[in-house]
C-alpha cells in the first residue's frame, strides 16, 4: 500500500513538473517567470498557448461568463450570462472571434480547448484552486467551457475547484479560457 501511495504521489509530481510553462506578453515575447505583465502562457510541452484572465475591465476580464454557442447549435445569448455586458456577444463563438480579432499575444487561431486539453491544466494538491496559480492568475473557482459536446443542448465543462469534468446546459453561463496552437 505504501509503495502504491508513493507511486501515485511521484506520478502527480512528474506530470505537473513536466509542463514547461512560459509567460508571454501581448506582443508575443517570452517574459521572465516573475513577470506580472503576462497575457498568455506557452506550454512548451504541448505546444499550446493559453489565455490568461485579467482583473481589469475589458475582453479578458476574469468575471466574464458566456453561454456555449458555435454558430450552429447552442445558445447565442442565454439569460444566465449576467457578467458579460456585450449583450448578443456573450457567447463562446463571439468571444473567440473577438480575441482572434485583437490577435492576443500575436496569435490569430484562438479556440475553445477540448476537454482533454483543459483537464491537462489541472494540478491536484492542497489548494482549493486546481491550477498553477503562478502562471494562470485570476482563475475562478467555477467551471470553464470546453469545445466538446454531449448533445445539441449539452456541452462539457471543467471545474477547477474539484477537477474532472461535467455536463452543462449550453444556456448556462460558464467561464472561458481560450487556447491556441503555438505559431
Amino acid at each position: 500500500m505504501k509503495l502504491k501511495f508513493l507511486f501515485v504521489i511521484g506520478f502527480l509530481i512528474m506530470s505537473t513538473s513536466n509542463a514547461q510553462l512560459f509567460k508571454v506578453s501581448d506582443q508575443g515575447s517570452i517574459l521572465t517567470s516573475t513577470s506580472l505583465e503576462h497575457r498568455c502562457i506557452l506550454d512548451d510541452q504541448s505546444k499550446l498557448v493559453w489565455e490568461v484572465k485579467l482583473n481589469t475591465k475589458g475582453l479578458q476580464n476574469t468575471q466574464n461568463t458566456y453561454t456555449w454557442f458555435d454558430g450552429k447549435i447552442g445558445v447565442e445569448n442565454g439569460d444566465y450570462s449576467h457578467n458579460c455586458h456585450w449583450a448578443k456577444s456573450c457567447n463562446t463563438q463571439a468571444y473567440v472571434k473577438a480575441v482572434n480579432d485583437v490577435k492576443l499575444c500575436k496569435q490569430a487561431n484562438w479556440r475553445l480547448p477540448t476537454e482533454v486539453e483543459l483537464r491537462a491544466l489541472l494540478v491536484y494538491g492542497d489548494n482549493d484552486l486546481l491550477i498553477n496559480q503562478k502562471f494562470f492568475i485570476n482563475t475562478q473557482l467555477k467551471s470553464y467551457w470546453s469545445s466538446d459536446q454531449q448533445s445539441a443542448d449539452i456541452a462539457i465543462d471543467v471545474p477547477f475547484f474539484y477537477g474532472g469534468s461535467k455536463s452543462a446546459d449550453k444556456s448556462f453561463d460558464a467561464y472561458v479560457r481560450l487556447v491556441s496552437d503555438a505559431n
